[in-house]
C-alpha cells in the first residue's frame, strides 16, 4: 500500500471507530493471537455495515473486497484512493483475485465476505469461491469471522447518501475471530482439479464461518 493510500485508510479507519465508540456496542473475540505477515480475512456478509467495521478489528495494511458502497460518488473515490478492490461490475469481479494477489505479495492483507446477499444469522447464504482462488494463488492464512446482532438491532432504512434501501446494525454488532485456516490438501488436489479444490475450501471455510457465529449465540455472554 503505497503512503498516500495508506494514510487515507488510516484517516478512514480513525473515522469509524470513533463512529463505533459513540454509537455502538461492538465486541469482538479472538481465538488466539493473529499471525504477522498477509492474511485473508473473511466474513459472512451479514449489513451493509461490515466493509467498513470489519478493517476496525485488526491492524494490517488491509484492501476491502467491496460493491455496492462503491457506487456512492463521494466512497467511491476516497475508498479508490485508499487502494481498495472495487467489486461492482463483472468486468471489475474479474480482476479480484489478480489484484488480491498483488496486494498480498506485497506484504499487505485482504477482507473479503464471499456472500452475494445479506443474511438473518439464523442461515447463511451458499458462499461464492472468491476467497478459495485468492487462497490458492497466494496460500496465506485465511481468518474466518463470524458476524452477528441480535435480530432487534436489524433495520432496513432508505439511504438518501447512498440512493436505495440498506440493511444496517444499530447499537450492538459482534465479531468472532477464528483460528487462521490453510488449505495444504487442497492446494495438491488444485493441481489436477482446481474446481474440486475450491468447492472444498468454500465449504470449509463456510462451515467455520457458522461455527464462529453459534459460538456467539451460545458461550459468548455466558463466558
Amino acid at each position: 500500500m503505497n503512503k498516500r493510500a495508506k494514510f487515507l485508510h488510516s484517516v478512514y479507519r480513525k473515522a469509524v471507530k470513533i463512529f463505533l465508540s459513540i454509537r455502538f456496542d461492538f465486541q469482538t473475540w479472538f481465538s488466539c493471537p493473529l499471525p504477522k505477515g498477509p492474511k485473508i480475512f473473511v466474513s459472512n456478509h451479514f449489513s451493509s455495515s461490515d466493509a467498513h467495521f470489519v478493517t476496525t478489528i485488526m491492524k494490517d495494511d488491509i484492501h476491502m473486497v467491496i460493491g455496492p458502497a462503491f457506487n456512492v460518488p463521494l466512497l467511491k473515490t476516497y475508498l479508490r484512493l485508499a487502494d481498495q478492490i472495487p467489486a461492482n461490475t463483472k468486468e471489475n469481479r474479474s480482476k479480484v483475485v489478480s489484484s488480491a494477489k498483488k496486494y498480498i505479495e506485497a506484504g499487505d492483507s485482504i477482507y473479503i465476505f464471499p456472500e452475494g446477499m445479506l443474511n438473518t444469522g439464523t442461515e447463511l447464504l451458499e458462499f461464492k469461491k472468491g476467497v478459495a482462488r485468492i487462497y490458492l494463488e497466494t496460500g496465506v492464512p485465511v481468518i474466518p469471522i463470524g458476524l452477528i446482532a441480535p435480530m432487534r438491532r436489524i433495520k432496513k432504512k432508505d439511504n438518501s447518501f447512498v440512493g436505495h434501501e440498506m440493511t444496517v446494525v444499530s447499537k450492538n454488532y459482534y465479531a468472532n475471530i477464528g483460528d487462521p485456516m490453510t488449505f495444504e490438501e487442497e492446494r495438491k488436489l488444485a493441481l489436477t482439479d482446481r474446481s474440486k479444490a475450491e468447492e472444498i475450501i468454500t465449504e470449509k471455510i463456510k462451515k467455520e464461518v457458522e461455527f464462529l457465529i453459534n459460538d456467539i449465540k451460545m458461550n459468548k455472554f455466558w463466558s
